[in-house]
Order: C-alpha cells, then structure tokens, then sequence
C-alpha cells in the first residue's frame, strides 16, 4: 500500500483534499462545494458543521481513489473571519468570513480616530471588516449572547483540525491577522484595548509552529474519513503561506502571487517587518524566523469574466488570447483599472468606493482593445502592490486560475520586471499543507527540503526588456490617473473643479491617453507611501 501525505484546503467556495506521493505528485483530488450564505446584503458565512462535513467527504473519497495509507494529514483554509467555539468545543454560531462587511462602520471610524494606525503600527496589517477585530467588535455590540457563549477563536484550519483530532491550537500566520505582534512572536494587549475588546484576550488558541504535530486522528474522525487512527495532523499554516510554499516558493527573497478570485502578492522575508503602507498585511510564519508582507487586490480574474460575458460574449481562450495578441502593449492609449469588486479596494490603497473604470477610450479603439487593456490592468494592479513591498523579488512564483493563460504570465513578467515562473501541478494550497506534514514526520528535513524535492518549475517567462520599458511608462499613467484614489484614499463626492489634464504622447505627437485630475480631496491620511499630489 501506497504512503500517502493528505492536503486539505478549505477554501471560501470548495474544500479540497488531495493525496500526494512524497515526491510531490498529486495521485487523487476530491472537491466539495462550500456554500457561502448570505442572510443580509453584504454578509457572508459558513456553516461550520458543513464545512466539516464536506471536509469528511473530500477526505473518505481521496482515500478511496488512491488506495493509499495516509501517513501525515495537513490543514489550510482561508484566513481572518471569525470561527467561534463555545466552552465545550461547538460553534456558538454560523462562521462569519474573511468577505463580511457587516463591520465595516468600525473600521471606518478607526481611520478617523487613530485606531488603524495603532493596530498596523503593532500587528502589520491593515484593519478590513472581515478580520477578527472588527467583527467581534460588532458582536460585541450586536449579539451580546454570542460573546457570552464563546470561549476559543480559532480559525477555519483550526476547526478542522480540532474536529479531526481533539486539539484546539492554532498558527503564527492566522494568529498574525489578530493582536498578535509578527515581529515579536506575543500578542499585545495593548492592541484590545485600543479596539475596545480589553476582555478578549483570554480567547485565543495556542499557538503552534506550521510543522508541529498538534495531535492523531481520533477514532472517531477515523471511522468518519477512511483516515487511521493515530495518524499525525500537523498545524499548518493559512492558505496564502500554503499557497506559497506549495507554488515553490521558500527562501527569503522570494515572491509569490495568487490570480484568482482577488489578486495576492507577497514576498518572503528573513523575518516579519512591518512597513508602509498601512495595507496589507504582516504575518509571521514560524518558520525559521521567517515573515511574509502581503498586499491582495480585491478583484482579479473577475475582471476578465466580466468583460468576456458581458463585452465579448464568448470563453474560447485560444481564440480570445490571439485576438488580445493582435493589440499592441499599452492599447493605443486605451487603460484599465480593476477596482471591479463591490467592496472597492484594499490595496495598496484601501477605499471602499473605488471602482473600475476604462480610461482614453476614442473611436478607434474596439473589442480587443477592450479585452487587452483588462488583461494588462490586472497585471499592472498586481505592480502597485509588488511595488509597495518592503523588497523586491527575486523571482515570482505564480499560482491560481489565471496561471492556466500563457499571455497572462508574460505579461506579469513584463509589467513585474522580473522573472515569472509556474511549478509543475496545482492545488498548491493542498500541497503547501502536505509538506508541512511531511516535514513534521521526518519525511523531508525541513521545509527547504521539502519544497526542493517535490517542485518541478514547469513554465518559465522571462521580461521583454522593451515591453518592460513601455510598461514602465505605462504604469506611471496608470499610478497619476489612480491618484483621484491613492492619494487620498477617498474620491470627493459632488461637484469638483478639474485642475489640469494630463496624458502622454506617441512618437507622431498624438495624445494616446488623457483623463483629468481633481482639485479638491479629502484630507483624510489614507494612504502611506504615496506619490506626491499633481
């Protein structure tokens, strides 16, 4: 019988679990679907007894696909949110997750009143409705009897990991998006009381590094998922570390992004460090004293759904990608922002009513056009973040949905300035958590070992150095034009009057991009790091 290490990756739509050889292939995959419900507009949560039972079934059929005896078992899941557990171990409520904005009026008032500084300036991260903070707070003053109820805030890997094993611990990463302090490895009372949760502290779960063994199948989640009892569930990490370290990313210096739903960029760092801009976030990994700074768009791959359903009307990819093909970088003038998401953005600026926007379109310009300049706005959204972290990457280690489109990845490159690469397989979430098993078994010596043996870089794209020189120029229009945003994190409602209009020229003198520039902003302090005002 086949030794196997089990991945599970619950993420906010589907669970995942995968067995992987301990070369690194993935021998069977089983998906569950996650449903996300919504009782308010704007609210998302999870039944936490669903996920768990959904997580059993993508376990039982794995197993049943591969034959194979699980030797190790790894947990990711999505981060933030809030997983509340009572004192004897069960849900004092449905989940409330990462993409909640019921919250949103406390983190509002904690930019204007010193708040969101003080937890970025302690934690590293920039409060958003969907963290922990902010919505117990909310609890707090809207559901009373939850707060008396709940005695243990782990987060979704942890619930998981509890219902297989008994223990309930939880990760440097998910504690990072609390008050916990990545730079100094304690959490920070400090940082309660500032949010008005002095109580609080007594909650949380204890923390364990990714590579520990928190406890073994019992026999009751045994007979439920096909797993052995006593079989090692290690702690693991939150699906953005995972996501990483299963793309092959793993050295400090290295960059990894996620093209998915919203848009993750990230660089490994030798240990946490908290820098501008107050976005983003922090997060300590634990391990070998490592950090990871993370900036995520809202809205990614959504862009280009958008404009194929309701612009082009068609998903035949070979087709579609020759047609951007035939356009040439920067569009003849024609730009695009990807603020698409309902929620505005959150990074490297965060401003709840930013939205997507199509700038320089003249008569000349057609569908394809449209279509590139999506394409390429997504990209270059993916350099405002990159640019905004504390160090350059080395290289990028890509993973996610938009990984598949070969244009994309180029463009990535070329907008980057840097080397993209694309790892052999998928479902790196999965596998980041099944090397963090692996590694606690003695399967691999450490984590460098672990990623070493098991990552085969499959693609590789190179930067054009003449693309990239006119996508440096293009990035600077697409940085002057966003300002109406970034520079002040809030575009003024009303009336404004137009101070000056700006653009660049072809060699021929002709104007290709042009849009105007407001003169008057909130004077609100949004945004760090910005580019001075025009």
């Amino acid at each position: 019988m086949t030794d196997v290490l089990v991945g599970v990756d619950a993420g906010t739509s589907t669970i995942k679990a995968v067995a992987f050889s301990l070369d690194g292939e993935g021998l069977a995959v089983s998906r569950r679907s996650n449903p996300v419900k919504s009782p308010r507009p704007g609210w998302a949560e999870q039944d936490m007894k669903t996920t768990w039972r959904r997580t059993v079934a993508a376990v039982e059929e794995v197993l049943e696909s591969t034959g194979g005896e699980a030797i190790g078992v790894g947990v990711t899941g999505q981060g933030g949110g809030c997983w509340l557990l009572d004192g004897g171990g069960e849900p004092v409520r449905d989940a409330i997750l990462w993409s909640d904005g019921r919250a949103a009026e406390y983190v509002e008032e904690w930019r204007t009143n010193g708040v969101y500084d003080i937890v970025f300036d302690r934690c590293g991260y920039g409060p958003f409705a969907g963290l922990p903070l902010p919505i117990l707070r909310w609890l707090a003053d809207n559901e009373p009897e939850t707060v008396e109820r709940a005695a243990t805030l782990p987060f979704c890997k942890d619930w998981l990991e509890y219902c297989l094993t008994g223990a309930l611990t939880t990760d440097p990463s998910d504690a990072s998006l609390t008050h916990w302090r990545p730079d100094r490895g304690e959490y920070d009372e400090a940082v309660l009381e500032a949010v008005g949760l002095d109580e609080w502290n007594d909650v949380v779960a204890p923390i364990r590094t990714p590579t520990s063994v928190v406890g073994t199948v019992t026999g009751q989640a045994a007979e439920r998922t096909g797993l052995g009892p006593g079989t090692p569930v290690v702690s693991g990490a939150m699906d953005v570390v995972a996501s990483a370290l299963g793309s092959g990313a793993v050295r400090p210096g290295d960059g990894s992004a996620v093209v998915g739903t919203t848009l993750q960029s990230q660089v490994l760092l030798a240990e946490p460090s908290i820098t501008a801009p107050r976005t983003g976030y922090t997060l300590a990994l634990g391990i070998d004293g490592m950090g990871l700074r993370a900036m995520g768009t809202m809205a990614g791959t959504p862009n280009l759904d958008w404009v194929l359903d309701e612009v082009v009307g068609s998903r035949e990819f070979a087709e579609i990608e020759a047609r951007v093909r035939s356009i040439p970088p920067c569009c003849e003038g024609l730009m695009y922002h990807p603020y698409l998401s309902a929620a505005g953005e959150k990074a490297p600026f965060v401003e709840p009513t930013a939205r997507a926007q199509f700038t320089g379109l003249s008569p000349r310009h057609t569908t394809d056009h449209l279509l590139r300049a999506v394409y390429e706005g997504v990209a270059l959204a993916m350099r405002d973040c990159q640019v905004h972290l504390p160090r350059e990457p080395d290289r990028v280690y890509l993973s996610g949905g938009g990984t598949r489109s070969d244009l994309w990845c180029q463009l990535f490159a070329d907008c980057l300035d840097v080397e993209v690469v694309v790892a052999a397989g998928n479902e790196f979430g999965a596998k980041g958590a099944a090397l963090f098993a692996g590694v606690a078994i003695g399967e691999y010596d450490d984590v460098e070992d672990a990623v070493e043996r098991t990552t085969t870089i499959a693609r590789s794209y190179e930067p054009d150095d003449r693309t990239v020189a006119r996508y440096d120029r293009w990035y600077g229009l697409y940085r002057e034009s966003a300002n109406r945003w970034s520079n002040t994190g809030e575009l003024v409602r009303g009336s404004a009057p137009i101070s000056r209009v700006v653009g660049e020229r072809d060699d021929a003198g002709r104007l290709l991009v042009s849009f105007h520039l407001c003169d008057r902003y909130d004077r609100r302090n949004r945004y760090d790091g910005r580019p001075e005002r025009p």
